[in-house]
């Protein structure tokens, strides 16, 4: 056999190879919230503080996530939230976007030959504060919520398994969110809601 034929051959093994360890990642949708209801809200402009800066270290994975929650809360606004006023603010004040995995314990005995163990949990919280100022930048209305959920990661888990469960994670967590806040805005925000 020709070295050059057998070079090439090489080649296209490895590359097959290589192709066998790194599967390809999962092909999420884009994370929306356009389905629910948007809210019309009596303020020129809405403004987003972010007040949370994750730590770029374990725990922590908001870094390594196919959609971080604050990522997340700010396309909840985006979608939920419409200024359609000439005056007033609406400042959404992000206080919490967290997202750790933390090991568990395994068991190493021969149980753990035939079962499937969790080998980690993930936990997303979410804290975010709404507050209408007026003119002078004064706060005339409030309304604040949270959420968490946790989900445990089974071994052996591939990568796109598992972006697709912190997505599903995040996704779930903003779901809570948006019910736990919603009642807080039509209530304290009365006054200044186009759509009720």
């Amino acid at each position: 056999m020709p070295r050059a034929l057998f070079l090439c051959l090489g080649l296209l093994l490895g590359l097959g190879a290589c192709a066998g360890v790194n599967p390809p990642s999962a092909k999420l949708p884009q994370m929306t919230f356009a389905n629910l209801q948007a809210l019309q809200i009596d303020v020129a402009r809405v403004e987003v503080v972010s007040k949370y800066q994750p730590p770029a270290q374990a725990p922590h994975i908001e870094y390594d996530m196919p959609v971080a929650p604050e990522n997340a809360i700010k396309r909840w606004v985006q979608d939920r939230l419409q200024p359609v006023g000439r005056s007033g603010v609406l400042r959404v004040t992000i206080l919490d976007a967290q997202a750790t995995e933390n090991p568990l314990k395994t068991d190493t005995g021969v149980k753990s030959v035939f079962e499937k163990q969790q080998v980690a949990r993930v936990d997303v919280a979410v804290e975010v504060s709404l507050q209408i100022l007026d003119e002078r930048q004064f706060p005339v209305a409030e309304a604040s919520a949270k959420a968490s959920r946790s989900r445990t990661l089974p071994e052996g888990m591939k990568l796109n398994e598992r972006d697709s469960l912190l997505y599903d994670l995040v996704e779930g967590t903003m779901l809570e969110f948006n019910t736990n806040i919603d009642p807080y805005i039509r209530t304290s925000f009365a006054r200044w809601l186009g759509v009720r």
